[in-house]
């Protein structure tokens, strides 16, 4: 038997084959040369040759299929492919792999021509103004790196939102690049830092999450400083762990704030790391927490109106090996002219972070500054993503219950104004108002403070056995999250403490809340408490809590006249969780429905619409009374 004769194999498209098929497609699209040069970015010259069979590269070919929205046949594809590079496939695009200018360039034409969709498409898919299309048209082409923002509105719109993180690390990738106008501007700062700083680096307690909301601290402070002419802070946390996403090997926090130049920048960091704490300086806690987060810190600053950026790298582990403490400053060029802000990368994390402690980053940063961030003062991402606040889920101040003299409602509000401190430009120390002369550095250079404690003192809508107690927020971070020190009053006579709430063994939960702020209050310089020796402190427990016991028996035994004091009104009212209105405690005719209430409580965290305001709460509440007046068999009050 004759074996079949094999086929020859199918000649493939010509160039000339390839140029008639895009300018069919110009033709079927009703493009001009002028709209498709708009649109791609070439010349009409280039397209006229590339239309015409003359010279049709690679890039070209695909850039105008993707403008007239043409897909390609598979011979042309394989035909692009021996130009030098293979077809584009979505699949294939690893952002682990860009490493330079060039990279991120081919990463993104490749990704945009897989997703057949033209720069007009793209632009509209995205949005009026949103990635404009003649911007994007100078990032693909190489002439400009992307904005961070410009970039992961690009990726997601083109369904790569998933790769967010990546994508943002490879960008400061790219901006480290040393093709990208690098020059060392002077000899390397020399330190001697002081045997404080060495010996607080070395064994110091401080949390991850307090690391960075250290570094958020000095973003919103130097926003704070100028004032209105700084947009709304916004402070983007991005991990990289290169080629490989289980392990995260470096970090970087970038924020848009006034930024710094090289004078400003170089004085800040030296006057940290011999312990200085003036005014212009990081303070001692921007070098704990870089120094706990990573070996190797590199700064990089710039002002809008500088040139340049001035970049200073701090390497631990070579600074220990040479025992000279010098800090190399570079400058780097500007890819855009009117940047500003400060970024800052580390290293050799000690504990690399999986893409779980992203997460979960996120939403503790989400509850320590959840009162800037629910007011639109503060914006934080993490791996591209925002954090959203933890909102207090409270009665409505509309609520109340009747007792004795008028009824009570579910939220006292607090405003009291203090004596201005006599503030220490230089060390930034709160003295007393009449002073003259610091009291810390003996400065003369001091000015009026404002002072003043201001919130709220309120009832949840669900009990629980951590849950609950009251925030103390300082410039927008909370310092304490969820306190219970003010519901035990300490008897000065016989120096014994009293717990005074929750009192309903054995459980024990609770549910009185509160946000109080008071930015004048001293705190360590790791930022987890407040100095609770200091008068400020002393002077806040007295307005939010008063000075004697918080129960009118108890003050009458201990010879105390009425505690007034929020907190005091709002346990007299509240301290019970009896079901019904009388309490504001969900019920079913029967019993209270704690579980159910808290269930309620996680859908609002959540944000289910309608669980947003306490009236699902509220009505189980008043069913409760209903049924229990009526007699009738109890029912679910979630029905």
């Amino acid at each position: 038997m004759e074996r079949p004769a094999e086929k020859s194999a199918a000649p493939g498209p010509s160039l000339q084959d390839v140029a008639r098929q895009l300018e069919l497609s110009r033709q079927q699209a009703k493009i001009s040369y002028g709209q498709l040069s708009s649109m791609t970015g070439y010349s009409k010259s280039t397209l006229h040759r590339a239309l015409t069979g003359k010279r049709c590269p690679r890039e070209v070919a695909e850039a105008v299929a993707h403008a007239c929205g043409a897909k390609l046949e598979e011979p042309t594809k394989k035909w692009l492919a021996r130009q030098g590079k293979p077809a584009p496939s979505q699949g294939e695009i690893d952002p682990n792999s860009i490493n330079t200018r060039g990279d991120l360039q081919a990463a993104m034409r490749e990704l945009l021509a897989a997703s057949g969709l033209s720069l007009r498409q793209l632009e509209l898919r995205a949005g009026v103004g949103v990635l404009p299309r003649t911007t994007v048209n100078e990032v693909v082409r190489g002439n400009r790196i992307p904005r961070e923002e410009l970039l992961l509105t690009f990726v997601r719109t083109l369904g790569r939102g998933h790769e967010l993180s990546m994508w943002a690390a490879a960008r400061q990738r790219v901006l480290r690049d040393r093709s990208i106008g690098w020059t060392q501007v002077h000899e390397p700062m020399l330190l001697t830092p002081s045997p404080r700083v060495l010996s607080v680096l070395g064994d110091i307690e401080m949390s991850e999450v307090n690391c960075f909301a250290e570094l958020v601290d000095n973003t919103i402070g130097a926003c704070t400083e100028v004032g209105a002419a700084i947009s709304t802070p916004k402070i983007s946390i991005i991990f990289d762990g290169g080629a490989t996403q289980r392990r995260q090997e470096s970090v970087v926090i970038r924020d848009n704030g006034p930024g710094m130049n090289r004078e400003a920048l170089t004085r800040a960091v030296s006057l940290a790391w011999v312990g200085n704490t003036s005014r212009g300086a990081l303070g001692l806690g921007f070098n704990v927490a870089v120094a706990r987060l990573g070996s190797r810190i590199t700064v990089r600053s710039a002002r809008r109106d500088s040139s340049a950026w001035t970049v200073l790298t701090i390497d631990l582990p070579e600074m220990a090996r040479s025992g000279e403490w010098t800090m190399p400053v570079m400058t780097q060029e500007k890819l855009e002219s009117d940047d500003h802000g400060t970024e800052i990368t580390i290293t050799g994390l000690r504990e690399p972070w999986r893409e779980s402690k992203g997460r979960m980053l996120r939403e503790r940063l989400g509850d320590l500054y959840s009162y800037p961030l629910r007011s639109g003062t503060l914006v934080i991402e993490v791996n591209g993503r925002q954090a959203s606040p933890r909102l207090p889920c409270i009665w409505a101040e509309t609520r109340s219950v009747p007792r004795r003299g008028g009824n009570v409602s579910a939220m006292v509000k607090i405003d009291t104004t203090l004596r201005d401190a006599a503030f220490c430009l230089d060390c930034h120390h709160s003295n007393s108002p009449n002073s003259t002369v610091c009291s810390w550095c003996a400065s003369y250079n001091l000015t009026a403070h404002k002072r003043r404690v201001k919130g709220w003192i309120g009832v949840q809508r669900y009990l629980h056995s951590s849950d609950y107690g009251i925030d103390f927020i300082r410039n927008g971070r909370k310092i304490l999250r969820r306190d219970k020190s003010l519901f035990t009053w300490d008897n000065p006579d016989s120096l014994t403490s009293d717990l005074e709430y929750p009192l309903d063994v054995p459980t024990n939960r609770g549910r009185v809340v509160g946000e109080i702020h008071c930015d004048h209050v001293p705190v360590s310089y790791t930022k987890e408490d407040f100095n609770r020796d200091s008068p400020e402190w002393r002077t806040v427990v007295g307005i939010v809590r008063g000075e004697g016991p918080l129960r009118p028996q108890a003050c009458k035994r201990y010879g105390y006249p009425p505690n007034d004091s929020p907190l005091s009104i709002i346990l007299r009212a509240f301290s019970r969780n009896d079901p019904g209105l009388r309490y504001l405690i969900p019920g079913d005719g029967m019993r209270a429905v704690h579980a159910k209430a808290a269930e309620w409580a996680h859908l609002f965290q959540k944000g289910v619409p309608e669980y947003q305001s306490d009236e699902m709460w509220y009505q189980a509440a008043l069913l409760h009374d209903q049924v229990r007046v009526s007699g009738e068999s109890h029912a679910d009050p979630s029905v």
